[in-house]
Parts: C-alpha cells; structure tokens; sequence
C-alpha cells in the first residue's frame, strides 16, 4: 500500500471499509459481543490500515494544496513586470553627500591643529 496516488488510495479505502462491514456483519451474526468484537485482531487490522490510509490520503491532499499554492505564486511572480534587484538599486543610490563631508571636515579639522 505504498502508493502515492490518490485514486489509488481511496479505491484501498473502499476495499477495506468493505471488508472490515463484512467481518463486523460475520462477527454480529455469530453473537460475539462488543469487546471481542473490539479485541478482534482482524477489525484491529483492517482500521489500522484504515487510519493510514486516511492519513495519507490527507498528505497527499496538502502536497497537492502546496503545490497549487506554489504554481500560483510562480504565476503572479512571473506576471509582474520585471525590476531592478535590490543590490543593483542600492548599489546604483549613492550615500547621503553629507555624512562623507563631515567624515572629511573632521579629518582636516585634526589635520588644521597639528600643522599650526
């Protein structure tokens, strides 16, 4: 039962409700009562195999909800008009013309006393 598909799965599911309504029916009709029928070791079986099915039908569902969600943010990524990346924009804006005047002002400030 390691399929991946989902029709494949819920056909598996099918089968195995049927069985487990079978063996509960044959069990019912042979008088056995609600702890054995509880501690049977095929009813065991058959809603283990049940709860994993379910289970992986439900991973499979989000892998496909995922993937759509995936595709459509590729979609609009791709629909929008190109722009300039931020490295480029922020190579591309030069610094603040005023924090390298001061940076300058300082060092000839400190130049000016030395020299006098």
């Amino acid at each position: 039962m390691a399929s991946k598909s989902k029709e494949t799965r819920l056909q598996q599911k099918a089968v195995l409700e049927a069985k487990l309504r079978k063996h509960l029916a044959l069990l019912a009709e042979q008088g056995v009562d609600e702890q054995k029928v509880a501690r049977d070791v095929l009813v065991k079986a058959l809603k283990a195999k049940l709860k994993e099915t379910a289970i992986r039908l439900k991973a499979i569902e989000a892998n496909t909800q995922r993937t759509a969600d995936l595709a459509a943010r590729k979609a609009e990524r791709l629909a929008k008009p190109k722009e300039e990346s931020p490295k480029a924009k922020k190579a591309a804006a030069e610094p603040p013309p005023g924090a390298k005047t001061k940076k300058k002002k300082k060092k000839e400030e400190e130049a000016q006393p030395q020299t006098a």
